[in-house]
């Protein structure tokens, strides 16, 4: 039941998740997460209408939100009353911003690009679990990488001196999510 429809703004937080709340008289209950917005002012909880959200996750346009992702999200609030008749506070979903991708991208200092040679990537403290690099069809094509330790400061080094000029995505996947990055082979 929807008490009250609020106009469309932005809301920053990151994604929680709740069981879904039963009390024990009621039986079955059922399984599944709830996902919530936790921002500084308020709890929302994440409604859809052509996203899915399930499991512990939210797919909006083929990209995955996971619960501890800070995110930006516009959309439209409404209250409603739940199953044991108390007021929440509903989030529709319009579009969705990672903000945690947005500080790792920031973190990753890549270096030189354009590059005839040797790409190298600072990892300035962040944990890489993998480095892939991808042409332009998004085809994988195998680039070795190789981690130097200068200074106890760790870089990911990438030979592109073998490819041709052109284009190339290096894809990095990090503790805290991934990034991708355009690469020129000069």
């Amino acid at each position: 039941m929807c008490l009250n429809i609020y106009g469309q703004d932005t809301y920053s937080g990151k994604i929680i998740g709740m069981g879904n709340p039963c009390p024990p008289s009621e039986y079955p209950c059922m399984p599944c997460i709830v996902l919530w917005l936790e921002t500084t002012s308020n709890n929302y909880v994440l409604s859809f209408n052509s996203h899915w959200i399930c499991d512990d996750k939210i797919v909006v346009d083929g990209i995955e939100y996971f619960i501890d992702d800070e995110v930006e999200i516009t959309g439209t609030v409404s209250t409603h009353i739940d199953m044991h008749s108390e007021e929440y506070f509903n989030l529709e979903i319009e579009s969705i911003k990672n903000l945690s991708i947005d500080l790792i991208s920031n973190r990753i200092v890549m270096y030189p690009n354009p590059t005839n040679g040797e790409l190298r990537i600072e990892q300035n403290g962040l944990i890489f679990k993998s480095v892939e690099v991808f042409d332009v069809c998004g085809k994988n094509i195998g680039v070795k990488t190789q981690i130097c330790s200068e200074n106890s400061e760790d870089a990911i080094l990438i030979n592109f001196s073998h490819l041709s000029t052109g284009w190339y995505f290096v894809k990095l996947s990090t503790e805290l999510g991934e990034v991708v990055k355009k690469v020129l082979k000069e």
